[in-house]
């Protein structure tokens, strides 16, 4: 157990003990029972099937728990955690390429938290789930990946949150992670054990994170994110969003990266995008384009879903690779309780065998009546890599089952 988790647990019992002392027991003992517990039961299957030789198709079933509890605040003091476990039910994958993804059995504590709020300032520190642009944790597979850290917010400048922090450690889906394709490092020093992801060491000493969202203007929304990868790469995400408003809901958006490398045999780079969008009958559609620069890859920050890319489909990360310029289209609707979308998404790479075109189709269906809490979604994605003899493909099909409580 790492030291920053001893001392959040510390910290914790701390609060508690501290408030069952001094201020009155029973208001302690009356957050935790007004606590609440959140739970969701999950049934994922995937397959991958190739049209090459020299690649194996692939499947696996697994089933597992996410189950949460955060008590009552009091003093503005709130305590919470999250469990997470999973089996692999059945499996057939010969070239292990499930390894990093969904291959894994067991447990972790992926939150233990303490929360204390005073007016409108937060503090937040410990294990928790995160969801900003470059620090990002991925609910994709069974394992939802968390991190270890320290955050301060404050929304007294009106219409503007800002928000500080520091994560020291990454809980990935599963041990056998090592590394990501154009993200921060970490270290894993238990690699590929069949076990659930643990929470692993960032780069020499943690990231610096600072956030700011600005809703000043009308119809505006500005984001930035500033994240320092100590001792690797500083990273700078800034986008905004105007919304024209009127019957079909017109918008424009645009976005920017920057990284900029501490060693200096990395060639620092950027990534620009654009998307417009609009509502017609019901049905959402956008169009979007990415380019990266020439020089070098761009560090898109940390987590599998730290992919705040326009052109953000199943396969992202190629789009922040150097020279890299991607298309995409879509359109999504509801019908009812079903959820539908559509996406196109095209990448033209330097190298033309990192070339891809996708086409996704997504469908979600939400229960009702007894069943309400109880949803499934089917995700298929045909995969086309590459040009002439490096040309192959692949068709990957996700389906999941999820109840939640």
């Amino acid at each position: 157990m790492g030291k920053s988790y001893k001392r959040s647990l510390i910290a914790a019992f701390l609060i508690v003990s501290t408030g069952s002392q001094v201020l009155a027991s029973d208001s302690v003992v009356e957050a935790f029972t007004n606590g609440k517990v959140k739970g969701e039961l999950k049934s994922y299957y995937f397959n991958e099937a190739y049209d090459s030789a020299t690649s194996s198709d692939n499947s696996v079933w697994a089933n597992g728990i996410k189950l949460g509890y955060k008590t009552d605040s009091y003093k503005g003091i709130s305590l919470g955690a999250t469990f997470q476990g999973a089996d692999v039910t059945a499996i057939d994958d010969d070239a292990n390429k499930q390894n990093k993804t969904m291959n894994a059995g067991g447990a972790v504590l992926s939150e233990a938290y303490v929360n204390y709020k005073y007016k409108n300032t937060q503090f937040k520190g410990g294990r928790q789930f995160i969801s900003l642009p470059l620090i990002k944790g991925s609910g994709s597979r069974l394992i939802k990946e968390s991190f270890e850290g320290y955050f301060l917010s404050n929304t007294d400048i009106p219409d503007t949150l800002i928000s500080l922090g520091k994560i020291t450690k990454y809980q990935t889906r599963t041990d056998a992670v090592t590394s990501t394709t154009n993200a921060a490092s970490f270290t894993n020093s238990d690699s590929n054990t069949g076990d659930v992801g643990e929470f692993n060491k960032i780069g020499t000493n943690g990231a610096i994170s600072l956030y700011l969202k600005n809703k000043s203007i009308e119809n505006l929304t500005i984001q930035t994110h500033y994240v320092d990868f100590i001792d690797e790469v500083a990273d700078l995400y800034i986008d905004a969003k105007y919304n024209f408003g009127g019957e079909f809901k017109p918008y424009i958006a645009a976005q920017y990266y920057n990284s900029n490398y501490d060693n200096s045999a990395t060639k620092d780079s950027f990534m620009t995008g654009y998307k417009v969008g609009a509502t017609f009958a019901g049905y959402n559609i956008h169009a979007s384009y990415t380019s990266t620069d020439d020089d070098g890859n761009v560090n898109r920050g940390i987590g599998e879903a730290a992919t705040a890319s326009f052109t953000s489909a199943t396969s992202t990360t190629g789009n922040y690779t150097a020279g890299t310029d991607t298309w995409q289209v879509g359109v999504s609707k509801k019908f009812g309780d079903l959820s539908a979308e559509v996406k196109y998404t095209s990448s033209d790479a330097e190298l033309k065998k990192n070339d891809l075109d996708q086409i996704y189709l997504g469908l979600k269906y939400k229960f009702s009546g007894e069943l309400k809490n109880l949803s499934l979604s089917t995700e298929y994605t045909i995969y086309d890599y590459g040009l002439g003899n490096e040309a192959k493909e692949k068709n990957e099909l996700r389906a999941k089952l999820i109840y939640k409580f």
